[in-house]
């Protein structure tokens, strides 16, 4: 299969999701999250909000790109608070198994077979 979809710059992203029916309260603001985040990563957080049986997959209801990004924002300090959690759990276990194993096997039990 071939991949046929030509790249758009940020205002025409703009202007195909305003074509779908995304409210924007701020267009430059916009831009300047879609210059960082790209609007790939963004769409992923649109799907929820969109009739996909639809092929011009417009926008259901009044959803603005602001409330799309609190959504993102949302999700981006979740990751950020598991995989804080993760570290600590893993940090904690590495440790419990390194003291448990010194304190049988000594200091360099990882190079004993």
């Amino acid at each position: 299969m071939k991949y046929n979809k030509l790249p758009i710059t940020i205002p025409e992203q703009i202007e195909k999701l305003k074509g779908r029916g995304l409210r924007f309260d701020n267009e430059t603001s916009a831009q300047n999250h879609l210059s960082n985040i790209s609007y790939y990563r963004f769409r992923a957080y649109t799907y929820p909000f969109q009739d996909k049986s639809n092929d011009l997959q417009p926008f259901r209801g009044d959803i603005s790109f602001e409330q799309i990004m609190e959504l993102y924002v949302f999700d981006r300090k979740l990751l950020l608070l598991i995989f804080d959690a993760i570290e600590k759990i893993e940090i904690a276990l590495r440790t419990q198994i390194i003291y448990h194993f010194a304190i049988k096997h000594g200091s360099h039990w990882q190079l004993k077979p």
